[in-house]
């Protein structure tokens, strides 16, 4: 259960986890490559190419599956609010570079540390957002899986592009609990009961 900063916090986390674990050197990177977040348009202005870097692109959202009725949440200080939404956050990340050599490098790298990244907890998602240090709690986790997609998909995603991306990986964030800050609707507590035993007609 996290606020509505959760999706941001996420895309954070893991660029700084990977920004602090990249051999820059090896990789023939420059001194400060990117690791930043970014839209597809931002990616594709040919008026303004992206630095040299790593780029994590929120490319879709949807609706978690299952189990999609979640109860209502229950705070720490006992008050009730409406269930949380979870969604599942799609994510696309780009290695770019100037040579397709580089890229390729850069790719390699990184699909070999985001495979064995372990599941963001709370506390380590909260560490590295920028901003907002209290997104999540700490006894919650996100993991991050790979998610390649089917040809199809693939085009459809570079059609709307609009240009020459450089290979990538998509993966997926499931079940991130949004919370809703409003209180669950609940009756007055019951305090009498009436059986209306021996009176006509049933009930009193």
């Amino acid at each position: 259960m996290a606020q509505y900063a959760a999706i941001r916090a996420v895309g954070e986390s893991v660029l700084a986890l990977m920004r602090e674990a990249c051999p820059a050197a090896e990789l023939q990177l420059g001194a400060s490559p990117a690791f930043a977040l970014a839209s597809l348009g931002s990616l594709t202005d040919s008026q303004a190419p992206p630095a040299e870097g790593f780029y994590l692109v929120l490319w879709r959202v949807g609706i978690g599956g299952s189990p999609r009725n979640l109860p209502p949440r229950r705070a720490r200080d006992g008050r009730i609010y409406k269930p949380s939404l979870p969604v599942d956050l799609y994510f696309l990340m780009l290695p770019i570079a100037a040579s397709a050599d580089k890229q390729t490098q850069m790719l390699g790298w990184a699909l070999a540390f985001l495979h064995q990244l372990p599941a963001l907890s709370g506390e380590v998602i909260n560490r590295y957002t920028i901003g907002s240090p209290s997104v999540f709690q700490s006894e919650e986790s996100v993991e991050l899986i790979a998610d390649p997609l089917a040809t199809a998909d693939y085009l459809a995603l570079w059609d709307r592009a609009k240009g020459g991306l450089q290979a990538g990986m998509t993966y997926v964030a499931r079940m991130v609990l949004l919370d809703i800050d409003q209180l669950q609707p609940t009756g007055a507590p019951v305090t009498e009961r009436r059986f209306g035993v021996g009176t006509p007609g049933g009930l009193a």
